[in-house]
């Protein structure tokens, strides 16, 4: 994906702003794990310096983040100023994610809850549902990495997790995990590098989902429960609902899931003993799955 021409995006961001926008300058950023446009770029709007973030978005993403910026009052975000056909313009946000070891803040679960909430089983136009085909899909495209490390390092590990995965990709569990559980808009990869104080960022694997992946993710920890910073303001959003990652079943799917989600950037780069890790975690969730799902 390349940067949009000025004349695209630039009258849209100065409408949202208030006025005629100039370009002062630009800085590129970092564009993530799966690489686009994105700069900074400072703005002149009516005597104001105004840093906005220009980014190359996918077709995804745009919908991602023209779905939250319905959720009120807050978006668990940076906002969304403007948006157009490969491209987004949002807020420039100054911080760092936080550090190993420091809790999310609880404004990060709190916006979460709000976007779970409103989205709850209803499915924003032109999002991905995450289906048994979508878990197929999923684990078709992990293969192809894991098996890459196979043929590159010569480490049986990666063969004995590659043939896992190959039979995960039909488990009759998952398929029955998916066909109980209930969706909503999930920002599909809300880890910590993607959190900025109290904003999640890089909407491009959005999914209509079981929120358990949302809260699996940002939790960091293998089998987490939401906080209380989003399990209560999720009960008042939607009184009578099961609040997502509570119920055993989505947190043992939550666990496969995510495990398998990551395996692919694990195999590029993290080695064979964290692909194994990983892959013990998932089988975990599947065999915890199993009497969860008989009862």
């Amino acid at each position: 994906m390349t940067a949009p021409p000025d004349a695209a995006w630039l009258p849209a961001a100065g409408r949202a702003l208030g006025g005629t926008a100039v370009v002062v300058a630009r800085t590129p950023l970092a564009g993530g794990y799966v690489a686009a446009s994105v700069e900074r770029v400072d703005l002149d709007v009516a005597g104001r310096t105004v840093p906005v973030v220009l980014k190359a978005a996918s077709p995804v993403e745009v919908a991602a983040m023209r779905a939250v910026a319905v959720v009120r009052p807050v978006a668990p975000g940076p906002g969304l100023l403007a948006a157009g056909d490969g491209w987004i313009v949002v807020p420039f946000v100054d911080g760092t994610p936080p550090a190993d070891g420091e809790p999310v803040p609880d404004a990060a679960w709190e916006a979460l809850a709000r976007v779970h909430a409103h989205w709850w089983r209803r499915r924003p136009r032109g999002i991905p549902l995450v289906d048994a085909a979508h878990w197929r899909a999923l684990c078709d495209r992990t293969l192809v990495a894991v098996r890459g490390a196979a043929a590159r390092t010569g480490d049986p590990a990666f063969t004995e997790v590659a043939d896992a995965l190959a039979a995960w990709r039909t488990d009759p569990r998952i398929d029955a995990a998916l066909a109980g559980l209930p969706r909503t808009l999930v920002h599909g990869d809300a880890h910590r590098g993607n959190l900025l104080g109290g904003a999640l960022i890089d909407w491009g694997n959005a999914r209509v989902a079981p929120a358990g992946v949302d809260v699996l993710t940002l939790a960091g920890v293998p089998g987490a429960t939401a906080p209380r910073a989003y399990t209560a303001l999720f009960d008042a959003l939607r009184p009578g609902a099961q609040p997502p990652g509570v119920a055993e079943v989505e947190r043992a799917w939550a666990e496969v899931h995510v495990h398998v989600h990551y395996l692919g950037f694990a195999a590029d780069h993290l080695g064979a003993e964290r692909v194994g890790e990983m892959a013990a975690v998932a089988e975990r969730g599947l065999r915890t799955l199993g009497p969860l799902l008989a009862t």
